[in-house]
């Protein structure tokens, strides 16, 4: 056996040496260099081959698609800005480029995208049920190649939210791999990658949404997700060191094309969902798309209920062949009762495990929330591949709570606790967030090579009002059971006020910043890149006493002029299929809308992260593999005050380092797969630190999803999937606060009659795993997860 297996090795270095030689000698490479470079290239192609087992293959493909290209003395054809027939090079590796001839166009309107960056603009086409991109936006502004990022990058697809039954952010968040999701109640949460915060942008463009704990919108207005991980300051200036969430929104198709579901779930849940995409006039240069739903649902814990309606419209206009304008808006509007923020400790400070269906807040609590976004866009195309795009995004929510926080911890014997009508919570507020981003993109000859240029200017304003109303009664209810808590009365009517002469007060935060940035992709020698990146950033943060307090003076809370966020990144292309990469980022957060007890703005988060490793692509960009190495160090990171929860402190020197491995894609016809693993090693300067914001992650985090499409016969038309997660232990508030190792079960079931209907039945937890996914707390946030629920889906497509 060893014998047989040592032969075929031998076969298939000598036959890919032969492949390379002759290649080699057609280019002019010399002897000399030819066996170094074969050296490289062999040995990583050998190591592909037995990692996959029919790297043959797909060299052969390769080959073919090499012999197809010479054939032609134009590969691709495109048009000027003229609107004239002109060849251009691809930018794009020639297997992304054989995904995107593959790929079908109606059946998916909404993963159509231009690549811009190369000599040409391509049309590129996702493949409807793929679980992998041939490229994203979220690393350079326009689409590149996955293994050309000197960065870990996933992609969430629209097959893979569909087969997972993903709905909110969070479903989508909890699938990614490295990523660690902290509830922070029933309308959001908050997501973090190796160890750090993520921010959010929304198609490119970076936006406060996803750092002022809003709620945040329902999938289905949204293409796709790609998550960058590691430092993200060069496009996002005051960005995560986590990284960025790129939400890529959807746009309107050139042909008809509507879809739909209709879901029921355990704990009521009911939705409705539509997606419709239509031509307005006959030479389809304005183009229309809405994507609705409606949900009506319950919750694994009592009393809470959650009504919820969103509504997105885009529209398209090809002013010119060259100009594009695009508009969209999105409108949501969320009426939770009996809202849920975790879980108190127990008087012996441990975490609860007495009912995780206990709801510490009484069925006359509520939470509602109204949420809108416009964004606009201009995108001018000139000579070659330059454009120059200018983005507007708008973002304006209100809301107003009402809940009453537990007195006292959980006794740990009886499972009781105290109230009083003092502990009530009501506020009220507005966040809103204006962004604008203007940004050049082309590439140009130099040296008998092609390199690339980014060069923009991008402002983001966050505005927060809270006002907090007083509570003016007095009652007092001991001796509750945390299992029973709607024997808690509202507070009489008049008793709680929004006027300051009764104690009410409120406070203002403002913050704004601008940059300038660029990023350069040298080519310096064939196969090798260079990527040198930088911005210049000001940020101004200041807060005052507002309504219904009388206004105080603003106070400036943080003023910086002139932060230099370098960059540095290479690329090397070992083989077609393979890929090397470095880089080094700086970290500059500043702690927008957090405050200490005192009122005192936080000292920004500052630092760097390096990171390397391998990236690959195969069966022509159908599938998708990389591991990384990684180490970031950083000063101030903001964790929430332990005696005072609504308030932060900073933390000292951190330390992280790990690895990251994944796979995404399809390794064999109806077989895809999304796989991920993550080691995360922190070291905090002061290790008696308290875990109360997500200071610490676990150690291990395995994500997988494997999903497969029956081909032929008679159970052709039969699909099923299963994922299974597992988590080494998760550090809490306190040494006495942790969550051992777990592991979880989900899987999928369904069938397709037919092109056009679609039924599945997704099942969640299913072994009925009993595990807290966060314990971060002292009087709440300590969240257990859901128990095993289902849902079954009726799609439709047309």
């Amino acid at each position: 056996m060893l014998q047989r297996y040592i032969v075929k090795s031998k076969q298939i270095v000598r036959q890919s040496y032969f492949f390379w030689a002759g290649f080699m000698t057609h280019h002019g490479i010399d002897a000399s260099r030819r066996f170094l470079k074969f050296s490289v290239s062999g040995s990583a192609f050998l190591c592909g081959t037995v990692l996959m087992g029919s790297a043959p293959d797909a060299q052969a493909a390769e080959r073919g698609e090499k012999t197809r290209q010479k054939m032609s003395p134009c590969r691709i054809q495109h048009k000027d800005a003229g609107g004239r027939q002109v060849c251009g090079k691809p930018m794009v590796s020639p297997e992304t480029t054989a995904a995107i001839a593959e790929a079908p166009v109606a059946q998916s309107p909404d993963l159509a995208s231009t690549v811009d960056g190369g000599t040409e603009n391509l049309r590129v086409y996702g493949t409807p049920r793929s679980y992998t991109a041939p490229a994203v936006e979220a690393w350079g502004k326009t689409l590149v190649a996955l293994k050309d990022i000197p960065h870990s990058i996933s992609v969430i697809t629209q097959q893979r939210m569909e087969d997972s039954n993903m709905l909110t952010m969070t479903d989508a968040m909890r699938q990614i791999n490295g990523i660690r999701v902290l509830p922070g109640s029933t309308a959001n949460s908050n997501f973090y990658s190796r160890g750090y915060q993520l921010t959010t942008s929304i198609d490119n463009t970076p936006n406060a949404a996803g750092t002022l704990n809003n709620a945040s919108f329902d999938l289905s207005m949204f293409d796709r997700i790609e998550v960058m991980r590691g430092s993200a300051g060069l496009l996002q200036g005051a960005g995560g060191a986590g990284g960025v969430v790129n939400q890529v929104t959807k746009k309107p198709g050139k042909d008809f094309a509507a879809s739909g579901s209709a879901s029921v779930g355990s704990f009521n849940n009911y939705r409705a969902d539509i997606d419709l995409t239509v031509p307005l006039n006959r030479s389809k240069t304005l183009r229309f798309r809405t994507a609705d739903v409606f949900q009506d649902n319950d919750y694994f814990y009592k009393y809470a209920h959650n009504r919820m309606w969103q509504a997105y419209g885009a529209l398209e206009w090809d002013i010119t062949p060259s100009t594009t304008f695009l508009v969209s808006h999105a409108a949501q509007k969320q009426n939770i009762d009996a809202p849920y923020y975790g879980l108190p400790v127990t008087t012996t400070r441990t975490l609860w495990y007495g009912g995780r269906d206990a709801n510490p807040t009484p069925p006359w609590g509520y939470s509602n929330y109204m949420t809108q976004q416009t964004i606009a866009s201009l995108t001018q195309k000139f000579w070659g591949d330059w454009s120059v795009t200018a983005r507007g995004t708008f973002y304006d929510q209100s809301y107003n709570t009402l809940y009453n926080e537990p007195w006292t911890n959980i006794d740990t014997q009886t499972g009781r606790l105290t109230y009083k009508d003092a502990g009530n919570f009501p506020y009220r507020g507005t966040n809103t967030s204006r962004s604008a981003d203007i940004y050049a993109t082309g590439s140009f000859r130099l040296l008998h090579r092609t390199h690339h240029l980014l060069l923009g200017f991008n402002y983001n304003a966050y505005n927060t009002h809270v006002a907090y109303g007083a509570v003016n009664s007095d009652a007092l209810y001991s001796d509750v059971s945390i299992n029973n808590t709607a024997v808690v009365k509202k507070p009489a009517a008049g008793s709680i006020t929004y006027n300051p002469a009764d104690g009410a007060e409120g406070t203002d935060d403002n913050a704004y910043q601008w940059g300038f940035y660029g990023q350069l992709r040298l080519e310096l020698i064939h196969h090798l890149s260079l990527i040198l990146g930088g911005r210049v950033s000001r940020f101004s943060e200041k807060t005052r006493d507002g309504s219904p307090s009388p206004e105080s003076p603003w106070k400036t809370t943080a003023n910086i002029h002139g932060q230099l966020t370098p960059y540095l990144g290479t690329v090397y292309q070992i083989t077609p299929n393979l890929s090397w990469y470095a880089s080094y980022a700086s970290i500059f957060t500043p702690s927008v809308g957090r405050l200490t007890f005192n009122g005192e703005g936080l000292t920004p988060q500052q630092g760097n992260q390096v990171e390397t490793g391998f990236k690959g692509e195969y069966f022509h960009g159908r599938l998708n593999i990389s591991t990384a190495l990684f180490r970031m160090e950083s000063v101030n990171q903001p964790v929430q005050d332990p005696d005072h929860t609504s308030f932060y402190i900073t933390t000292g020197p951190i330390r992280r380092q790990g690895w990251e491995a994944q796979v995404d894609g399809q390794i064999l016809p109806g077989l895809d797969v999304s796989i991920g693993y993550t080691y995360l090693d922190t070291k905090v300067s002061n290790p008696k630190v308290s875990d109360f914001g997500g200071v610490f992650s676990p150690h291990h985090m395995f994500k997988s999803w494997v999903h497969y499409n029956m081909q032929q016969g008679r159970l052709k038309g039969l699909n099923f999937g299963v994922g299974l997660d597992a988590y080494s232990n998760l550090r809490g508030s306190y040494a006495t606060t942790v969550q051992g190792g777990y592991m979880t079960l989900d899987s999928v079931i369904g069938y397709r009659f037919n092109k056009h209907l679609k039924l599945q039945l997704n099942a969640y937890n299913l072994t009925d795993r009993y595990y807290y996914e966060r314990a971060s707390g002292v009087w709440q946030f300590n969240f257990p997860a859901a128990p095993r629920s289902f849902m079954a889906t009726l799609r439709g497509t047309y």
